[in-house]
This record gives C-alpha cells, sequence and structure tokens, in this order.
C-alpha cells in the first residue's frame, strides 16, 4: 500500500489535526513544529484531515505544500468540531474547540501562564484545554512535572512527553568558508558569541549584555551578536542604554533578519550560543547550534538545564559572573570547548523529527485505546 492511501485509509482510526497556526507566510515557533512533524509522520495505520480555523481557511493555499496528499476541512466555527468522521481531534497549539464529538488531545508548549499568570496571557484558556483534554503533549520533562504540579489530578489522563527533532539536513557542521561568508554577509569580522531568538524580556537579554561586558573573551576580541527582532519599544530602548556602556562602538551588533538559509552558517560561525531566558518551553535552538558543532552556555531556569543535558555550563539567570565564566570555558578552554562540541554532536543526533513523529503516533494510539476516558 503506497504512503498516500495509507495516509488516508478509510478503514483506519481518522486523527483530526489543527493546523491553523501553520497557515501563515514566515512560520516560527509552533509553525515551524508543525511543518517538521507532519511530513514525518510514518502513516502506518491512521488516517490524518488537516483542521483549518475560521478566516485562515481562506489563505490555506499557504500550506499547499505541507503533507499534500492530505484532506484539508475546514472548521468556521473554532469552538464548534462538526465532523462526525473523527475518532481523534488533537490540536498543535493552545486552541481546542469546546464542542465536539470526539476526544481532545493538544500540545502544551509551556506553562509559563500557569508558572507567571500575571505577565502571561491565555491562562484561561490553557487550564480550560487541561480540563477536557483527554490526553496531552509535553515537550519536556520539566513542562510535564510543572503541568502536574498544577493539575495533580491529572493521573487519568494520557500526559506524553515528546521532544522536537532537529532538521539535520540544515543543521549540520558546514566549512568554515561558508561560515565566514555568512558573517561577513552581516558585517561580522570578528569572532562572536550568538543569541538567538525573539527580543522578549523573558529571553533574558540583559545578562548576556552583562557576562559578555565582564568576560575575558570580550577583552580578548569576541564581539556579542543578537539574532531575532520584536522587541517592545520601552524594552529595546532599554537593551540599547545597557549596550551603550560598552566602551568599544561597534562590538554589539543587532541583527533582525537571517534568512532561512544562512541561518546555520551563521550559527556555525559564532564562538558559541548564549541561551540565558528566564523561561523556555523547549529551546530549540539549542539542540541546532549542537547540531552544527557550536558550544554554549545555559541559564539554570525552567527546562534549560535538562535540554542542554549537562553538556553546557550552566548560570543563574541573574548570576552575571557565573554566566561570564561560563562564556569564558567554551571560547577560551580548548578542552572544555571540545568536549561540550563532541558530545552535543552526538546528543544532538539523538533528536529527529521521525523520532518525534513516531512518538506523535503512539500517543494518538493510546490515547484512542483508553477509549479518551477522562
Amino acid at each position: 500500500m503506497d504512503y498516500d492511501r495509507r495516509m488516508n485509509d478509510p478503514a483506519a482510526p481518522r486523527i483530526g489535526l489543527d493546523v491553523t497556526q501553520a497557515v501563515k507566510r514566515r512560520g516560527r515557533g509552533i509553525a515551524r513544529y508543525i511543518r517538521q512533524v507532519l511530513p514525518a509522520a510514518p502513516g502506518d495505520g491512521l488516517a490524518r484531515d488537516l483542521f483549518i480555523r475560521g478566516h485562515r481557511w481562506f489563505r490555506r493555499g499557504l500550506i499547499a505544500d505541507l503533507s499534500p496528499a492530505l484532506r484539508r476541512r475546514w472548521m468556521p466555527n473554532p469552538s464548534r468540531l462538526a465532523a462526525r468522521d473523527v475518532d481523534l481531534f488533537h490540536s498543535f497549539g493552545n486552541h481546542l474547540p469546546r464542542q465536539a464529538r470526539c476526544p481532545l488531545s493538544f500540545t502544551v508548549h509551556d506553562v509559563r501562564a500557569l508558572d507567571e499568570p500575571a505577565g502571561y496571557e491565555g491562562k484561561e484558556r490553557l487550564v480550560r484545554n487541561i480540563e477536557r483534554a483527554a490526553g496531552i503533549v509535553c515537550l519536556t520533562d520539566y513542562g510535564r512535572n510543572r503541568l502536574f504540579h498544577h493539575f495533580p489530578e491529572l493521573d487519568d489522563t494520557e500526559v506524553a512527553v515528546i521532544g522536537h527533532g532537529v532538521d539535520h539536513d540544515r543543521f549540520h557542521p558546514l566549512p568554515e568558508s561558508r561560515c565566514r561568508e555568512a558573517a561577513r554577509a552581516h558585517g561580522l569580522e570578528r569572532p562572536f558569541a550568538l543569541q538567538l531568538g525573539s527580543w522578549f524580556p523573558h529571553k533574558n537579554l540583559e545578562l548576556s549584555l552583562a557576562a559578555w561586558a565582564r568576560s575575558r573573551a570580550r577583552r580578548e576580541g569576541v564581539d556579542l551578536v543578537f539574532v531575532g527582532g520584536g522587541a517592545p519599544n520601552d524594552y529595546l530602548a532599554r537593551l540599547g542604554e545597557l549596550g551603550r556602556q560598552d566602551d568599544e562602538p561597534g562590538r554589539i551588533h543587532w541583527i533582525e533578519n537571517v534568512s532561512h538559509e544562512r541561518l546555520p552558517a551563521l550559527i556555525g560561525a559564532a564562538a558559541c550560543l548564549l541561551q540565558p531566558s528566564r523561561y523556555e518551553g523547549f529551546a530549540l535552538p539549542l539542540l541546532e547550534a549542537m547540531a552544527c558543532g557550536i558550544p554554549g552556555v545555559v541559564s539554570d531556569a525552567s527546562c534549560l538545564p535538562e535540554v542542554s543535558a549537562g553538556l553546557w555550563p550552566v548560570a543563574g539567570v541573574d548570576d552575571v559572573d557565573a554566566f561570564a565564566a561560563g562564556i569564558d570555558c567554551m571560547v577560551l578552554d580548548p578542552q572544555a570547548r571540545d568536549a561540550a562540541i563532541t558530545g552535543g554532536l552526538r546528543y544532538a543526533a539523538g533528536f529527529t523529527w521521525e523520532r518525534s513523529a513516531q512518538a506523535h503516533d503512539d500517543f494518538y494510539r493510546r490515547v484512542l485505546a483508553q477509549g479518551g476516558n477522562r
């Protein structure tokens, strides 16, 4: 039986998958997760339909290339799943219909709305979904443990830990010449430490700025680069003020747009990756850097010690000296650097989207086997 027929086998249990958050021109986060895990699905014994909520249906052409053999279905009313032939409905994001004829499951990307409700929106929706879901996917053991901390009564719910994968076709060690070319295309001539991701307060860019300013690596010619963007104006002004305290203008670089094609080479050009966040759901750039053969430093917040697996130095979210020492260790200590690179390459190799997709299939089957009971 060929792949297209297996994925649409009328006798197989039918899984409805909410892919609405992938319907966009430039997808990060959840959109990227959907675009990676769906094509990697093994397709054995499960049929899949892709559901699109509300007005996004009229832009469905943006995902015409996403598993094109699978049927697209419209949910004109996002709060109601009218389909009668779906055995399980899974949302890859924090959106579940309030009315449905089948069990529901969804992916919890983080529980920040529960841990930090004063500074994060979405708590009510997340709580409502948790209370109604027959199955929940968490990205890390940390996330699962925090979920049970807030909802100890989830014992009768299928809660699985399924990590993301790494696109190893893109993220792998590249020739030094290609990495240098990518760096120079962005005006980077000196060695640099790199922080990837949005410029939001919880990403704790302040720690990177302060630790780099105090590091020996800076004094020996290593610059600091931030790739991302999207900072609120007041936060961006505060970061700019912190950056201006450096006595050598031009040593801190802010880059908002790096092409999909150039990003792996830019990562490969970095001396090390900095991940000082106060909260993360998974921190995939950490594994992508490992797969590129780059070491790094992480904070001790949320899942970062778990995802870095003890391979990189860990520092408190406000510990400037410890984070600076971590930078110096990964940039200037050849033995420690080589150990981090070797261990990171081996560790990241175990994270694939095929493995993640198979784990999703196993999860769907367990929820179906339980009958969707809560």
